[in-house]
């Protein structure tokens, strides 16, 4: 455990082959985290630049973080993200495990896993390319905005845009 006195940080970055990681309101340039067997987890985070987040098996929370791209990748586990806005990009790579979406926003938006389903809300209009072997695809019928394009072979795929409230 780690403990940082409040402060603008340039580049955060940390590693931990086996525990968890959590971070909690820190303004930052860039973040990097990355935990081969274990958790992350990331709340109320403001960064300028890039946040990216590596669980090679385990869980990923991110939530009230705001940034300019946020890529996280990981072979086994799920990643739940809450209140997630990039103003650019927002990219997630999984072999096995959900993406969960809530109230989330990227100007694109990438979504790839071999097993998982990627389900959850949005909140503008997306030009949908998806695509499932054997799962469902529920998505809105837009044909405005920014790219989400979400690829998972065995899983289903359900966005929605969130309301307004």
């Amino acid at each position: 455990t780690v403990y940082l006195p409040q402060a603008k940080y340039r580049t955060l970055s940390v590693k931990s082959s086996t525990g968890s990681i959590n971070l909690e309101g820190i303004a930052v340039d860039s973040l990097d985290l990355s935990v081969s067997t274990g958790r992350i987890t990331v709340a109320d985070v403001d960064c300028i630049g890039d946040v990216r987040i590596n669980v090679t098996t385990g869980i990923a929370n991110v939530s009230d973080v705001r940034c300019k791209n946020i890529i996280s990748s990981g072979s086994t586990g799920d990643i739940f993200l809450e209140n997630v806005i990039a103003t650019q990009k927002l990219s997630v790579k999984r072999d096995t495990g959900d993406v969960i979406f809530d109230r989330c926003d990227a100007e694109e938006i990438y979504v790839e896993t071999d097993t998982g389903n990627v389900k959850g809300t949005l909140l503008s209009d997306k030009i949908y390319i998806t695509s499932t072997s054997t799962g469902r695809i529920n998505v809105p019928k837009s044909m405005s905005g920014g790219i989400c394009d979400i690829t998972t072979s065995t899983g289903n795929i359900s966005i929605e845009k969130a309301n307004s409230n």
